[in-house]
């Protein structure tokens, strides 16, 4: 039989590989008797539940609402897919397993908008690109790219970080108004429908499915939720001692994946969801994310995986 490798050096950080059985062991010698197995695309993973949390990203009306991001066509957007796994199998399969749910959402303040980089300022606005003028033909005109590759940003929507959107129609009939964009406590930055149900009723307010670990919400100011230090969220994880993230939200390759790579750097592990995070940038850019979790930042798994993920017996 070959024998358990260990994977780091720490006294209490450290993992567990078992050739025997593919599984790495990410529970850091835990003896709690709820472990559980995850099926990976490369290994078996097990997992303490106490030790796990669901960190679900930007599921918010700015992304996600139709009344902002109409469909084009009859297929489901990647986000919406991704909202329909979550919503089927990652969050109550959380919920089964004991894993805290936690979400974190764009929600800024006066202070982060007068300290806020232009380079997150402009990815937020127009200012015209892709469109071509008079005015930028010669040495002042664009260099040339592969096709497709300047998005045409939809200027009703980015019209810049806490410019008040307007009214919108949140329903048949019925107008909200959409508030600044992305500014904490407006109706653009809230919840999703879907998702805030969830988020309610881990508190009880909806009156059923209260949790003894009720969710927790966390506000971010930089596409990463994990950058710098100090933050509330990493200050929440170090406090309740949690070390494996499961990653879900939008988009893969931006929000997602920056608090994913700082969730690397930081040390914790990462087991990104694949059928519960969606980006609508084309190019491959799903699977570019899968191969590089993959292979470098964790594992990836499913929601479906997490569902069917079987108690471990020593």
């Amino acid at each position: 039989m070959v024998p358990t490798q260990m994977i780091g050096h720490g006294a209490t950080n450290f993992w567990r590989y078992e050739p025997g059985c593919n599984t790495i062991d990410l529970s850091r010698g835990s003896k709690s008797n709820d472990l559980i197995s995850l099926r990976t695309t490369t290994q078996s993973t097990r997992l303490d539940p106490e030790k796990t949390a669901l960190l679900l990203i930007d599921l918010q009306n700015f992304f996600l609402h139709p009344a902002v991001r109409p469909r084009a066509g009859d297929k489901p957007t990647p986000a919406e897919a991704a909202t329909n796994a979550l919503l089927s199998a990652g969050i109550p399969a959380a919920r089964h397993h004991g894993i805290r749910v936690i979400w974190l959402c764009w929600g800024l303040t006066e202070n982060d908008l007068r300290t806020m980089p232009p380079a997150i300022m402009r990815t937020f606005s127009c200012y015209e690109a892709g469109q071509s003028s008079k005015d930028h033909i010669g040495k002042n005109g664009p260099l040339p790219s592969a096709p497709n590759m300047v998005r045409i940003k939809n200027p009703a929507l980015y019209k810049g970080l806490g410019t008040d959107l307007g009214t919108v129609e949140s329903a048949a009939n019925k107008t909200v108004p959409g508030g600044r964009v992305l500014m904490r406590d407006s109706w653009n930055a809230a919840l999703y429908d879907p998702f805030d149900q969830e988020y309610k009723k881990s508190h009880g307010i909806l009156g059923d499915n209260t949790q003894s670990k009720p969710d927790v919400l966390f506000h971010k100011n930089r596409m990463s939720g994990l950058w710098g230090s100090g933050s509330e969220l990493e200050s929440f994880l170090e406090r309740e001692g949690i070390s494996t993230l499961l990653l879900g939200g939008v988009n893969t390759d931006q929000c997602v994946g920056s608090t994913l790579t700082d969730a690397f750097s930081k040390g914790y592990d990462c087991i990104m969801l694949r059928d519960g995070v969606g980006t609508g940038t084309p190019f491959g850019a799903s699977e570019v994310w899968e191969w590089n979790v993959t292979n470098c930042w964790g594992f990836v798994s499913t929601c479906e995986a997490l569902k069917n993920a079987s108690k471990y017996s020593n």
